[in-house]
């Protein structure tokens, strides 16, 4: 049962010295090579890489030397988190693929205090969402993702996909500015709780057009997108191009030519944080043609002109803590990138099934000896409860139970009073929640497990929760005594 705070404590990026300079990668083993055009061979500092990470590469060994190199050479991290490749489309993704991609990215020693995440790419294309394209139920994966990412840290600054704004309406496409008002219609508050904004601001079309053109599908298309956005939020929200650039089969003095004017003219308006060009390298077709690097491993001029804007930035840093024993356990299997799924407890998701059943098997001996039992009383109801206090037994809850026996419960403490948000995963009965604040029932809220992965929110902020079984008769006004 997940037990968390619920705040959006980050920082504005626009808010400190900022380096703009960015580049889109393939891989995290190009960081190296990325380094050095975004902070122009160190005369600057802290430039953007756009890096993604599918569903089948969290290797936490491979991503945890990533975050650390990146930190020692300055660099500011942007991971697109994606599915997995099906045939000719990127598989539809599902909670569990939130969860996942939450519990693993939390593990990681982020360089910087604000934790940037982009939740998947280009949903307006049908190829990059499952074959079938739906602004609804993206609207609420989107929501979704902010409850989840948001729970596991106030860090993650939570960014939607960038959109296609090429696209057409037709052929299982929708156009930008339609797939926003559906986005709208189906989540009301959803851009006024998204972090940032998403753009992939290319010269179209077929990234040819020179930056001195505007329009919704040119190298000015946020400006666009925030004319679109202000009719369902007031926020102004910071911009990050992550994709933009056009076709080497123009001339590399006249793609440097655009890139110089577009940083000139376009890119420096006061709500773009970052513009990271698709793409530092790429061998083979088909995105060889953007490639800012040759196949030798040559600068082209239009590299050598992107680098010359970095500057050095200053954002806030993220204190470095080891993580204790109980933040890095592994009792959860990696769960299929795909819908379904009853596992319970926010946890990571990085080792082989059979380790992870030795490990469960050993906790849930060792967890039901010794516990902490308390009898307490709500208003004439007395009850036995196991109390439990640290991190990873809240995290593990009742789950390891088959049923509660007839007044019997779980009580969980906390040190301070805040917002709290359970879930049900892999969870073997209905429950009932009740939220406490200062001996005082405040909330009762249903648990069903065939729900796993809904979040329960308490009503408010709370120091105490209890969990009986359902149909308790509890009520709000309810004293506690314990």
């Amino acid at each position: 049962m997940c037990n968390v705070k619920f705040s959006y404590a980050i920082y504005d990026p626009l808010s400190v010295p900022n380096n703009r300079v960015g580049v889109h990668v393939l891989s995290p083993d190009e960081l190296e090579s990325a380094s050095k055009l975004v902070n122009n061979n160190r005369e600057g500092e802290w430039g953007y890489i756009t890096v993604p990470i599918q569903a089948g590469d969290r290797d936490h060994t491979k991503w945890t030397r990533f975050m650390n190199r990146a930190s020692e050479l300055k660099v500011i991290p942007i991971i697109r988190v994606a599915t997995y490749a099906n045939e000719k489309n990127w598989a539809k993704p599902g909670s569990n693929d939130l969860i996942d991609f939450a519990n693993f990215l939390n593990e990681l020693p982020w360089p910087t205090k604000n934790r940037y995440v982009i939740i998947f790419n280009e949903v307006n294309r049908p190829d990059e969402y499952g074959g079938t394209v739906s602004p609804e139920k993206y609207a609420d994966i989107l929501n979704n993702s902010i409850d989840i990412f948001k729970s596991r840290s106030d860090k993650f600054f939570v960014l939607p996909a960038g959109l296609d704004n090429a696209a057409p309406n037709s052929s299982g496409y929708i156009r930008h500015d339609l797939y926003l008002q559906r986005m709208y219609n189906q989540q009301k508050e959803i851009f006024n709780r998204i972090d940032g904004w998403t753009s992939h601001s290319y010269g179209n079309p077929g990234f040819v057009t020179s930056p001195a053109i505007s329009g919704q599908n040119k190298a000015d298309s946020f400006l666009y997108d925030l004319k679109i956005l202000k009719k369902y939020t007031q926020k102004k929200l910071p911009v990050f191009i992550t994709e933009t650039g056009w076709s080497n089969t123009l001339p590399q003095s006249t793609v440097a030519s655009f890139y110089q004017y577009a940083f000139t003219h376009l890119w420096s308006n006061d709500q773009v944080v970052t513009v990271t060009p698709f793409l530092l390298m790429a061998g083979t077709p088909p995105f060889n043609k953007f490639s800012l690097l040759t196949k030798n491993g040559d600068q082209t001029l239009a590299y050598e002109t992107i680098s010359s804007f970095a500057t050095k930035g200053e954002p806030q840093i993220d204190p470095r803590v080891t993580p204790t024993p109980s933040e890095t356990i592994t009792l959860s299997p990696i769960s299929p990138p795909n819908e379904g799924g009853d596992q319970e407890g926010v946890l990571s998701t990085t080792k082989t099934q059979s380790f992870i059943e030795k490990i469960i098997s050993w906790f849930t001996k060792v967890v039901s000896k010794g516990k902490a039992s308390k009898t307490i009383t709500v208003d004439d109801k007395t009850l036995q409860v196991e109390v439990v206090t640290s991190a990873l037994d809240q995290q593990i809850g009742l789950s390891k139970h088959q049923s509660l026996d007839p007044n019997n419960g779980m009580l969980f403490l906390s040190k301070d009073k805040s917002q709290k948000i359970f879930w049900m995963k892999d969870m073997k009965f209905d429950i009932d929640i009740v939220w406490i604040a200062d001996h005082s029932v405040v909330g009762v809220s249903q648990g069903y497990f065939k729900t796993p992965l809904q979040l329960i929110y308490s009503p408010g902020k709370v120091d105490t929760v209890l969990e009986v079984n359902p149909k308790s008769n509890i009520k709000v006004g309810d004293k506690v005594e314990y």
